[in-house]
């Protein structure tokens, strides 16, 4: 991809974010290199953002959905295949929960979708988590701005509880 085509996606990006966005209360937006030294980046940059804002508790369910689904982007999507290649995470509050958002390159070959991980096996339960663990969340694909995966978990501070 050319230097114009990344800009015009990463555009395209705080587009998308900004129209989905547009209810919450965003509390920032980061890019992030396609790279599995960026996770623990982007856990400390998600500390940073929540701690005081919602509970401990919450904060680390938090971080650990946050780490689980930016490693799936950068190993399953063309953000950790090719040079340059992005994540964008999303944080905001709104309605009782917490909205993360991670946008990623997309993948010609693969959408996020919860798989069957075996017993032995080392990974394969990122989205699986998600789905136990998440109040919400689902997949969104934009040619242009790539691909995201969202999921909103209660912030603690209200009657909301997660999930069983």
């Amino acid at each position: 991809m050319s230097a114009y085509g990344q800009v015009l996606c990463r555009y395209e990006r705080r587009r998308v974010v900004s129209g989905r966005w547009a209810v919450l209360h965003p509390l920032g937006h980061a890019e992030f290199a396609g790279a599995p030294c960026s996770v623990a980046t982007v856990r400390a940059w998600a500390r940073g953002l929540l701690s005081g804002r919602v509970v401990e508790a919450v904060l680390g369910d938090v971080v650990l959905l946050l780490s689980e689904v930016v490693t799936n982007a950068v190993v399953h999507s063309d953000s950790g295949h090719r040079a340059g290649g992005s994540v964008t995470v999303c944080l905001g509050l709104g309605g009782g929960m917490v909205h993360v958002e991670v946008i990623d390159d997309g993948s010609a070959g693969s959408i996020p979708f919860v798989r069957a991980a075996e017993a032995d096996s080392d990974g394969g339960r990122g989205l699986f988590l998600v789905e136990v663990m998440a109040a919400d969340w689902g997949t969104h694909h934009d040619d242009e701005a790539g691909t995201a995966v969202w999921f909103h978990l209660p912030d603690g501070t209200t009657g909301h509880n997660r999930p069983l």
